[in-house]
């Protein structure tokens, strides 16, 4: 009897330390799946947030697509002066596709910089079962600037041996290239009907015996059109927003003004009283006033213009256009150095010609220009000279530009003879591109219409 109750009870405590064991073991896969559950809610709580937070990044990008697409320039800064929304904050309720309010997002913007078209804009998120867990994007708009080419070309385009470039180039056209490039050479030409040889080409070509010496990134085309016309900026809105204004001068005879810039802040400028007509030298002209520059603005010149000088701490766009009469183009022309006193973004240039931007026959031997140039209507480069010219000038040495060129017509600073020979103009010519002009250009110049997603990242 003793024994049965003893085998009992060895039994029970079988049972008892089984069903312990069990237990210990059921409550730990519970808390197990308890804490799955719980990161896995946590994660979805954290996906939901994302989600929201990216909801408000694209309901910005609609925003601004509505209000400052195609806007010029001077509307634009009237947005920014009113009530813009997301500045300094904007929250917004998120609902699902059902109709149900489930969470938040909150903007944050940041408008952009006198002369900048940067938007930056933080989104934060969070779903209301769980408003602790939350998201944070920034993205970044701006719209993008024709000067992000180093070179821009609505022509047929030919870079000789010689030439040395830094920094992207498009053409709309044919492109022929026979020096160094150190980027990416495009066009909306799969072939094109080359003129200097009489034949057709691929879009982007080189009569060198080694491509890969002379594409050191490649090519690329056909490639979409650059809208030419879309990047040419609005000469009237500039004119109306200009800080300096030279009305038309000499009557019929366009012999225009000489704009010499200083390091001391100021311009001096000068009326032309006689030009080469072929040359474009200045043969005579006069003082007229010495103007303070502004920190960042517009000189409009209706009329032609001879620049020179250097600019310090000052963001200046210089645009030379006949809307008064309409009668003819004007132009720009060059033949001494145009320089920043610094490197850093604090100097930054812009020349706009309605016509040309022409280097002129006394140009200097070793000659720099620094910013951006657009010839609208006409082509940025140096006419033909020969030996009977001026057996002193008709050749010269470098011309180094260090900025960005856009041209409707086809560009150049030097000439071939005979096809290959090297006859007039610059016999070296480094361009290389100014990086500030990715994300800053020179007061109300051109760029493209609509604003473009250009940097997007979660904040930690």
């Amino acid at each position: 009897m003793i024994k049965k109750i003893k085998q009992r009870g060895s039994v029970l405590a079988l049972v008892l330390v089984a069903g312990t064991f069990f237990l210990v073991v059921f409550t730990g896969l519970l808390g197990y799946v308890g804490g799955q559950r719980h990161v896995s809610v946590k994660k979805t709580q954290r996906e939901q947030a994302f989600n929201i937070a990216e909801a408000g990044i694209e309901m910005y990008r609609w925003h601004v697509a509505s209000q400052l697409n195609g806007r010029t320039a001077a509307q634009i800064a009237d947005y920014w002066l009113g009530v813009p929304l997301g500045v300094p904050s904007y929250d917004r309720e998120y609902r699902d596709p059902q109709g149900k309010a489930v969470g938040q997002f909150s903007l944050e913007v940041t408008p952009p910089q006198e002369g900048s078209t940067i938007i930056e804009v933080q989104s934060t998120g969070w779903h209301y079962d769980n408003p602790e867990v939350k998201r944070k994007i920034k993205a970044r708009l701006r719209k993008p600037a024709w000067s992000e080419y180093v070179v821009v070309a609505n022509d047929i385009m030919r870079f000789g041996q010689g030439t040395e470039i830094w920094g992207p180039i498009h053409s709309n056209n044919g492109i022929r290239f026979d020096g160094i490039a150190h980027n990416v050479i495009s066009s909306s030409k799969q072939e094109y009907w080359d003129p200097d040889t009489g034949s057709m080409k691929d879009g982007v070509w080189t009569a060198m015996p080694d491509p890969s010496q002379v594409f050191l990134a490649g090519t690329d085309f056909p490639v979409a059109v650059t809208d030419f016309t879309g990047m040419i900026g609005n000469l009237a809105e500039m004119k109306a927003q200009a800080q300096i204004y030279l009305d038309p001068y000499s009557g019929l005879n366009k012999y225009g003004y000489h704009l010499i810039l200083k390091d001391d802040g100021t311009m001096d400028v000068y009326k032309v009283t006689s030009r080469g007509s072929s040359s474009h030298h200045i043969n005579s002209e006069s003082f007229y006033k010495n103007y303070p520059l502004p920190d960042s603005g517009v000189i409009f010149v209706e009329d032609d213009a001879t620049i020179e000088g250097e600019i310090s701490d000052k963001k200046i766009t210089i645009a030379c256009a006949d809307l008064e009469t309409g009668s003819d183009y004007s132009n720009i022309y060059i033949e001494k150095d145009i320089t920043y006193a610094g490197y850093d973004g604090s100097e930054m240039l812009g020349l706009i010609a309605q016509g040309d931007i022409t280097v002129g026959l006394y140009s200097e031997d070793d000659l720099r220009i620094d910013g951006a140039l657009v010839a609208q209507n006409g082509r940025i480069g140096r006419d033909y000279y020969n030996f009977w010219t001026s057996w002193q000038y008709y050749k010269r040495d470098t011309i180094t530009i260090f900025g960005a060129l856009a041209t409707n017509q086809r560009y150049g600073f030097a000439w071939v003879c005979g096809g290959t020979v090297y006859c007039s103009g610059y016999e070296y010519r480094n361009i290389e591109f100014d990086p500030e002009l990715m994300y800053n250009t020179p007061p109300y110049f051109p760029t493209q219409n609509e604003y473009q997603l250009d940097l997007w990242e979660e904040e930690k």
